[in-house]
């Protein structure tokens, strides 16, 4: 069993505490590094519209027709929609980003 001696001991505290203190980051900026990874990513806004040119009778909206006409109208996809009305029908409806 080995006895430091105090003032040895206490110097080497002391220079243990200096190395250290370079190595500590402040809590604060830890969360604000880490903020991101926590927070969920955001995604655009869907606009949407029914087709002006796709015009069928209700019951009859077909999915590739329906897409090539709002291709046409400038958005991305279009896809035939369920409207809930009395009867019900379905209608194309584009979407695209806002």
């Amino acid at each position: 069993m080995h006895i430091y001696s105090r003032p040895a001991y206490l110097a080497s505290i002391l220079v243990m505490t200096k190395e250290m203190r370079g190595l500590k980051v402040p809590s604060l900026l830890c969360l604000l590094l880490l903020m991101p990874l926590l927070l969920p990513g955001s995604e655009a806004d869907t606009c949407s519209r029914f087709s002006r040119t796709y015009t069928v009778k209700p019951p009859e909206c077909k999915h590739d027709p329906c897409a090539k006409a709002c291709q046409k109208e400038g958005f991305t996809e279009g896809v035939c929609q369920i409207i809930r009305a009395t009867p019900v029908f379905m209608r194309c409806l584009c979407k695209k980003e806002c």
